[in-house]
């Protein structure tokens, strides 16, 4: 975490600072690297190798991944603010929702909720499981912490939950706090959709999504959020999955992986 904040700030300039400013948050911290890759040539083969093991990485567009199905999303249209899924990410990830129309669903990353509100407004009866940090979890790195976490700023801003709290659907919301390093995931129910969106770093997206995938008995969806360069522990998680032969793609035009299981043979 210490490194990719001094690589951020080696690349902080004017050119980005521009960026950011007329296109959001998101694009000044791609801006911020990309400028350290112009002034570094190492930093800039290094995000060469990171870009090359994404686009190794198939893609598809949502209408494949949906077939012969057809799923009508209802999204609640806002300004963006730093943390929650864009409008094109959100109606991928909603169509697959409603095409699979799971009676459980789990959701790693809480955040501010506006996905897990929007997951149980376009699924008529499911109850949807969501885990994050507890509000008095300290938003500072630990270097003690072998499997440490990252974006300490989204964890010192949150209000976990804020967009569902009050709304009809929070009866079928069931928030879940604590650190999925720990946290007994037999607690979720048994869901068979799963969105993991929690800590990026390799060791963290690993254990998650191993215990997502023990919770259904290896039989369910899966999608990762930040499948991007600016995550390079989501990439080497997913190529490491996908050498195993489980067929993960990225969804095309969004920084979200999707793969859905199927039960063992024999």
């Amino acid at each position: 975490m210490a490194k990719k904040c001094i690589q951020f700030l080696l690349g902080l300039n004017g050119a980005s600072i521009v960026r950011g400013l007329r296109l959001g948050f998101p694009e000044f911290i791609k801006g911020c690297f990309a400028s350290l890759g112009a002034v570094h040539p190492m930093q800039d083969r290094i995000n060469n190798h990171i870009q090359k093991e994404l686009k190794s990485i198939p893609e598809m567009a949502p209408g494949e991944i949906l077939g012969a199905r057809k799923a009508a999303v209802k999204l609640n249209v806002q300004k963006y603010e730093d943390g929650m899924l864009s409008a094109h990410e959100a109606t991928a990830l909603l169509a697959i929702l409603v095409a699979e129309n799971p009676v459980e669903v789990l959701e790693i990353g809480t955040y501010m909720g506006h996905t897990t509100r929007a997951m149980a407004e376009n699924l008529d009866k499911a109850i949807v499981h969501t885990v994050d940090l507890p509000p008095d979890f300290s938003a500072k790195p630990d270097s003690k912490n072998g499997s440490g976490k990252d974006d300490f700023h989204l964890i010192a801003r949150r209000i976990v939950g804020r967009e569902f709290k009050g709304q009809p659907v929070e009866q079928r919301i069931r928030q879940h706090f604590g650190d999925t390093a720990t946290i007994n995931f037999q607690e979720f129910g048994r869901p068979t959709f799963f969105f993991i969106d929690g800590s990026h770093t390799y060791e963290y997206c690993k254990q998650d999504s191993e215990k997502c995938f023990s919770l259904c008995g290896g039989t369910g969806t899966f999608l990762w959020h930040d499948c991007d360069v600016t995550h390079p522990g989501v990439i080497k998680f997913i190529l490491e999955w996908r050498s195993l032969g489980r067929n993960i793609v990225r969804i095309e035009g969004t920084a979200i992986a999707y793969w859905k299981s199927a039960p063992a043979q024999g």
